[in-house]
């Protein structure tokens, strides 16, 4: 399943891997969140070449929270088997090379032949540390045999077994952006499935992208998301916080870290500070309230057809 929105020059590209893959997707659902001409026509030639691929208009912009519920709940009604395997795609991540899916698949079904309660593979993923409200990469020395996570990595190939979709459900649409994949890993965590990465092919993507040490993967103070974005990722941490029963670890996070950034950036004349901080505030208003949903537009960065 691939989650497509105003990028068609991606999508042609991410399509044509596909196609080159040695093990193609048996069928591929395009959900298109922004409802392109051009989208099925490029979903209508992949699936004539012979990808057998099918388009899901969403009607609006569900973000991609809601663009994977939707594809998974038909992937469901459509009469997937309890054994098959979901991958979700971005259009413009496409896999790295040929045996990619293959391999993932091949690794997905080796494992599953030793743990039954295996709900999904990815080639990455992470922990989450409540306690302190952040998500908490795997240290390298760890990543030997097969690697447990609490989510797999968005935009990494993440696999997902379909008996365990049903039993676990969907993706929660109301996420909108942001921490969707986490809140959806946790719940399927809760509900007694493993997920898991193979922990030597993760050694050595690190190792090649120059990705090893316990720097790695820091967020850096004056990194900052567009304001929007922020948001998202705010109000969504806040409330998967909150709602996992950890309301006062949500509390602290809003006052120690969401608003004095915001603050920070305002005081010093940040590009957009202002607006980071009002969204700050209002990330801080919902995420605390359990107010979900597209609240606030996101803004498309230049050249992204």
């Amino acid at each position: 399943m691939l989650v497509t929105h105003r990028r068609p020059r991606a999508l042609a590209a991410h399509l044509d891997v596909l196609l080159a893959q040695e093990r193609r997707p048996d069928r591929l659902l395009v959900v298109d969140n922004a409802d392109m001409p051009e989208v099925r026509d490029l979903v209508d030639a992949a699936d004539a070449a012979g990808l057998d691929a099918s388009w899901l208009p969403t009607g609006e912009n569900l973000g991609p929270a809601g663009g994977i519920a939707l594809g998974m709940s038909r992937v469901l009604a459509d009469g997937a088997a309890d054994d098959d395997w979901l991958v979700l795609l971005d259009d413009d991540d496409p896999p790295a090379g040929p045996r990619s899916l293959a391999d993932l698949l091949a690794f997905a079904e080796a494992t599953r032949s030793v743990r039954p309660r295996l709900g999904g593979v990815g080639l990455t993923g992470a922990r989450f540390d409540a306690r302190a409200g952040r998500t908490a990469r795997v240290p390298d020395h760890l990543l030997v045999g097969v690697v447990g996570v609490d989510y797999l990595g968005g935009n990494q190939l993440p696999t997902y077994l379909v008996e365990a979709v049903r039993d676990t459900g969907v993706f929660d649409e109301r996420l909108f952006f942001g921490f969707d994949d986490l809140e959806f890993g946790l719940r399927m965590r809760r509900r007694g499935w493993e997920l898991v990465v193979d922990g030597s092919a993760w050694f050595e993507r690190r190792t090649a992208l120059g990705r090893r040490g316990p720097d790695v993967g820091r967020p850096s103070v004056t990194a900052r998301q567009a304001p929007w974005r922020s948001y998202y990722s705010n109000r969504n941490l806040l409330h998967l916080l909150r709602s996992q029963g950890h309301p006062v670890v949500a509390a602290r996070v809003a006052g120690t870290r969401v608003i004095p950034k915001a603050v920070v950036g305002a005081v010093r004349g940040a590009p957009d500070g202002r607006e980071h901080l009002r969204l700050a505030l209002a990330a801080t208003r919902d995420g605390l309230s359990g107010t979900l949903g597209r609240r606030v537009e996101p803004v498309a960065k230049a050249g992204s057809s």
